[in-house]
């Protein structure tokens, strides 16, 4: 089983202990995916709607102590459990395969930053 659901009679995907999501702007969502996908597994991306269109990375957490890291403004870090909002969310990259390590996901977005 997943350690994560979308549940849509509530309207929000739900994280179990151990799963992680990292949010961010949809803007940079497309170069994020290409970065991650370079360094290895994509897993499943999550467009949600509201306001801004954000999109959410599931990733699976890095072994050992979690590094100290301050996210960039804008992105935003979930840890299971949990439930995050997801209203009329769709998939990006449907749930297929292995979940990329949060480390990953954290040094596409360090990557992408730059260029912005």
């Amino acid at each position: 089983m997943e350690p994560w659901h979308v549940d849509e009679t509530l309207d929000s995907l739900v994280l179990a202990e151990g799963a992680v999501a990292v949010e961010i702007p949809a803007s940079w969502g497309a170069e994020v995916s290409t970065q991650l996908r370079s360094a290895g597994p994509l897993g499943p991306i999550l467009a949600i709607p509201g306001p801004r269109l954000r999109w959410l990375f599931l990733a699976r957490p890095d072994p050992g102590p979690e590094p100290r890291h301050v996210p960039p403004p804008d992105v935003r870090y979930w840890h299971g459990p949990r439930r995050i909002p997801a209203t009329a969310s769709r998939w990006v990259v449907p749930p297929a395969g292995a979940l990329p390590p949060v480390g990953a996901v954290r040094c596409a977005i360090r990557t992408v930053r730059r260029f912005l």
